[in-house]
């Protein structure tokens, strides 16, 4: 987070447990230069930052089963602040009420782990996308 919020036009929240796959996610995103990426390690911790931010919250990536504080539970929190944000939930197990209820009731996306580069920053670039569309109407 080496640049100052007011060089960004968007914020992105991503919240993984995994240090591994938060850097990698940092770097599929390097090139996008209009949005800042927040980082979290815990759904508390992505609490914490998204509570405490002095801008809009435009989109959170978080992962489903987070130490503390579960994906659905944090972008369920984090909604009530933001309700324009856009969701995208991220996890191996496709499968259960939670992804049904994620899905049904915060609107949420869902990207399957693994995944490829490509197709992080097409559902990130959507994200921003449908944010921007519904914050202009």
């Amino acid at each position: 987070m080496s640049e100052s919020p007011a060089e960004h036009s968007a914020t992105l929240l991503v919240v993984e447990d995994e240090d591994q796959i938060r850097q990698l996610i940092r770097s599929m995103l390097a090139s996008e230069t209009r949005f800042q990426i927040l980082e979290a390690s815990t759904g508390t911790e992505g609490l914490d930052i998204g509570m405490s931010l002095g801008r809009p919250l435009d989109v959170l990536l978080t992962d489903m089963l987070l130490p503390e504080l579960s994906g659905y539970d944090l972008a369920v929190a984090l909604r009530h602040k933001y309700p324009e944000m856009r969701i995208i939930m991220m996890t191996g197990y496709i499968e259960g009420e939670i992804v049904m209820r994620g899905m049904e009731e915060l609107g949420a996306t869902f990207l399957d782990k693994p995944f490829q580069a490509a197709e992080l920053r097409r559902l990130v670039s959507d994200a921003f996308a449908v944010r921007n569309l519904r914050a202009s109407q």
